[in-house]
């Protein structure tokens, strides 16, 4: 699947840089952390752009795009590319109408501003219209807490569920999106998925790309990968405690 996005972006002059848990395990591991199991690609807004405007026709046949404007029921507000009759179903979305094919998340990223005050209020502007639009799909949460905390989350989701029925979940899509994209007018030393400003990355780094190997080919990945990742995970190549080596648990998985 990653070859397949990977040649698209060839073709179209598209930018990609693979993050987070991916990142790691190509410097750590040269391809996947071995007990992982999704994929985490982001582009720069203008390059995911150009994705979301060329991917579905050229996507080959086994795969889709997946966004809101794909799928309206998606309770994602960035995109998927998944792969048809397969399942790969997370326990909070397993009532939706949507494909749940085995997919590869690819996150747009924004400018944050430089000051903190400015950036903690933006994000704090993301989470809010982001926990609106998710409640708005789906009612449960996603790491299916079974303490009092995720029994109140769990509950608050389903209130803000049905509260939200007359609203439009175009409407806040828009709110969200808007939210996201507030800065990208002005120059900025940092860029995020801005949902996960943990993810935060120099947009220095976004410009001159670097090479690292994954399963066998060569990617791309944002500048000084290694300041990266100990910036993110500390002392990265140190392997976590065997009970923390998990992935997402689906609730089915069709192969």
């Amino acid at each position: 699947m990653f070859k397949e996005v990977i040649r698209i972006c060839d073709k179209y002059n598209i930018n990609y840089f693979i993050i987070g848990g991916t990142l790691l395990g190509a410097i750590r591991h040269k391809g996947f952390i071995p007990w992982d199991d999704d994929l985490d690609i982001g582009m720069t807004r203008d390059d995911y752009n150009k994705f979301m405007d060329v991917a579905s026709k050229e996507l080959g046949d086994e795969y889709i795009l997946q966004t809101f404007f794909t799928e309206e029921n998606t309770p994602f507000y960035f995109a998927k590319v998944r792969k048809k009759n397969t399942k790969f179903i997370e326990e909070y979305c397993k009532d939706l109408d949507i494909n749940h094919g085995i997919f590869i998340d690819i996150f747009p990223y924004d400018n944050i501003p430089d000051d903190k005050k400015l950036r903690d209020k933006q994000q704090r502007k993301v989470n809010f219209w982001s926990q609106l639009f998710i409640a708005k799909s789906v009612k449960g949460i996603s790491n299916m807490e079974n303490s009092l905390k995720g029994k109140i989350k769990k509950m608050a989701r389903m209130f803000l569920h049905y509260f939200l029925k007359p609203v439009s979940k175009n409407y806040l899509f828009l709110k969200l999106d808007a939210a996201c994209q507030e800065y990208n007018n002005v120059k900025c030393k940092m860029k995020s998925f801005v949902k996960y400003p943990y993810l935060m990355i120099p947009s220095e780094d976004l410009i001159n790309l670097e090479r690292v190997e994954f399963e066998g080919i060569y990617v791309n990945c944002p500048g000084h990968p290694r300041d990266y990742l100990k910036h993110h995970y500390g002392d990265f190549m140190k392997l976590p405690l065997k009970e923390k080596r998990v992935g997402h648990r689906p609730y089915k998985l069709e192969v």
